[in-house]
């Protein structure tokens, strides 16, 4: 329109221009001309201003149209369109104005339902940039713009539910193993193993079907399963209470039956899904059997333990653990040298261990280093570090950690005794060191694992380190290679103080191998004489248990003093003092370590589990022996930590021992 008003005028100027023209040329008087000339300018002015002033009000119309459109639309907006709209004071975060949408949400019965710490709270989760809060049934997405002190907000609830149904339906694979089948069914007859396999069969049978999941019997002692996540949760609520029911039911008929299952789900394939739950099902049973895992197929994915509730039963073999000394033999042989490391402030275990994998290394002509930090040291260790000084061929195998990272090359191996989870490590910054990695350990597998090690030897049901080392260069010693008598003594010295002197989580394995330490020169003297503790040491622990306090009538907890350090050793003595007075069935001990964590320090005569309640709390161990190291709490907060999962677990510590 604006253009055909400006040919308009611009065509008015020609014709009245053309007219002038023949005016000066046709007309003769001058007068006449004039007078001519004159009225066609003013007609010309009076047009020209004729079409500015209707451009002018096309313009003016516009604008009003647009406002009127305007207006339209952002009252539509604020009152029509489901996004809600929240205004706040910056200083106040008082909600100052809210569109009826908003309204509507946050205002019932005539009174507002968003108060100053809502949006703050709103706020503060924007900032760690997470957007969605929910309201009732309902999921919203939310922005929060901070220059325009305003919240926007829309409705997501069915987005949010097709993407959980979506999640519910992911695929879901599991495997059950029946943990010692193969020992169960050793002393019965044909007619008792098909009763008992009836019995397995029926009892997950049942299990299975009350999920509605397909599962298959692979063999007379493994299960798969597909399910849905939905039903995997469902399970995950029950606690899978066919683990208990199965263990007592079994007791019943004087069988020990317990099931192991790995389940996982959320892989990118089927393939890798079920990789990861037969990875799971191998956790299980590393950690000693009678549990479930379950773990996303993701690499960040921590896993989820149900179960656990007994003791770890042998499940390891001399056949299995010829195989292990055979594929560590291989594994040697590809190695430049070795580099042996136990946890932070090692034990006797990971000292007699580690000497004895060094040991092991030298039979097969490989230099190998034991990685000590002599500033991490506790007075059982110190007396140990004097003695070995008296074998120079030993001492000069000692290297710190930083040396370590200087002599080791591409090719070198590190093995990993008494310990798994990397953060243990006496240096992690060594142990990332490595690409080749081996793990020697009795401790029950935690969600902390290297990520490719070479091999991994855990069996959960030896007493120590020291018992799998031992066996480890029995199957590889001969008349040329011999343990030397001192190192013996080292690894008779690590059994004896995992076992309490032979007193607990000892099998008939354990005496196997002690046996032959004795014969290979070990000094049961020296050994007493390295463990036995002194008159400081002595006096700590009567001051620790002097602290008793009882939780139940057979458990006591012992808290150390605030701002005193007492070492690892100390509270692991005192609690096993505890646990040698009559009626004491377990005992915690609380200390401030002297690396600046609250540690306890748990034991148990078997009664008891204290596993479960240390792995609640984040550590780990064994059914008798367990502990954990927390971070930046004090220990009356460990305490009150301790006292609330105790209360809150009681049932299940009492309910796994029996």
């Amino acid at each position: 329109m604006r253009k055909i008003r400006m040919k308009r005028i611009f065509g008015s100027v020609f014709v009245l221009f053309f007219l002038e023209i023949l005016i000066l040329f046709f007309v003769t008087n001058k007068y006449i001309s004039i007078l001519a000339l004159l009225i066609l300018n003013l007609v010309l002015i009076n047009r020209i201003i004729y079409l500015i002033r209707r451009l002018e009000i096309s313009n003016t119309e516009k604008i009003r149209a647009a406002s009127t459109i305007a207006e339209k639309s952002l009252d539509y907006a604020f009152n029509e369109v489901s996004v809600g709209i929240i205004n706040y004071d910056p200083d106040t975060k008082e909600a100052k104005w809210l569109n009826p949408f908003a309204e509507s949400i946050f205002r019932k019965d005539g009174q507002s339902l968003i108060s100053p710490e809502l949006i703050q709270n709103y706020v503060a989760l924007a900032e760690k940039n997470k957007d969605i809060f929910k309201v009732g049934d309902h999921v919203y997405r939310f922005n929060v713009d901070a220059a325009q002190n305003t919240i926007t907000f829309k409705d997501i609830t069915e987005e949010s539910n097709l993407y959980q149904q979506k999640h519910e339906m992911q695929t879901a694979i599991g495997i059950v193993s029946v943990d010692n089948y193969d020992d169960i069914t050793d002393s019965l007859d044909d007619k008792e193993i098909s009763y008992l396999n009836s019995f397995i069969t029926t009892m997950i049978s049942d299990w299975m079907d009350e999920y509605q999941v397909f599962y298959k019997r692979l063999n007379a002692e493994r299960y798969f399963f597909i399910a849905q996540l939905e039903d995997v949760k469902k399970m995950m609520e029950t606690k899978f209470q066919i683990l208990d029911k199965i263990r007592k039911e079994s007791t019943s008929r004087e069988t020990a039956v317990t099931l192991s299952m790995g389940i996982s789900y959320g892989g990118e394939t089927l393939n890798q899904t079920g990789n990861t739950a037969q990875t799971n099902l191998d956790m299980a049973l590393v950690r000693g059997g009678d549990q479930v895992v379950v773990k996303e197929a993701k690499d960040d994915a921590k896993p989820i333990f149900y179960g656990g509730r007994t003791a770890s039963v042998a499940k390891r073999t001399r056949v299995r653990s010829r195989a292990m000394s055979t594929a560590i033999q291989g594994i040697l042989s590809e190695s430049s040298d070795v580099y042996i490391m136990g946890h932070k402030y090692p034990d006797m275990d990971a000292i007699g261990s580690a000497f004895g994998m060094a040991r092991l290394a030298k039979f097969h002509n490989k230099h190998a280093w034991v990685v000590l930090e002599k500033s991490e040291s506790i007075p059982d260790v110190e007396r140990v570090m004097n003695e070995v000084e008296k074998y120079p061929e030993l001492a000069e195998q000692i290297i710190t950690p930083k040396d370590a990272m200087k002599r080791k090359t591409d090719s070198s191996l590190l093995i990993m005794v008494d310990y798994h989870k990397p953060s243990l490590s006496i240096s992690q910054e060594l142990y990332e060191q490595f690409a080749k990695v081996v793990i020697i350990d009795h401790h029950r597998r935690g969600d902390e694992f290297p990520a490719k090690p070479l091999l991994s030897y855990i069996e959960s049901s030896a007493s120590s380190a020291s018992e799998l080392v031992t066996e480890l260069i029995e199957y590889q010693s001969n008349v040329q290679r011999q343990l030397d008598k001192f190192e013996a003594t080292l690894l008779l010295a690590g059994i004896v103080v995992d076992t309490k002197s032979f007193s607990v989580r000892t099998t008939a394995r354990t005496f196997d191998v002690a046996s032959y330490l004795r014969t290979c020169g070990a000094d049961s003297s020296l050994v007493q004489y390295l463990l036995s503790s002194d008159l400081t040491s002595y006096l700590e622990m009567n001051s620790l248990i002097a602290k008793s306090e009882y939780v139940t009538p057979d458990t006591v907890i012992v808290t150390g003093n605030e701002t005193k350090e007492y070492d690892s050793v100390t509270a692991a003595k005192t609690a096993d003092t505890l646990l040698s007075m009559v009626g004491i069935n377990a005992a915690f001990v609380i200390t401030k370590r002297t690396d600046k964590q609250i540690g306890i320090s748990a034991r148990s005569n078997g009664s008891i589990n204290v596993q479960l309640i240390m792995e609640n709390l984040g550590g780990g161990g064994h059914f008798t022996n367990a502990a954990v190291q927390l971070s930046n709490v004090t220990v009356a907060e460990v305490k009150e930590q301790l006292l609330r999962v105790i209360h809150q677990n009681i049932d299940v510590m009492y309910d796994s021992a029996t």
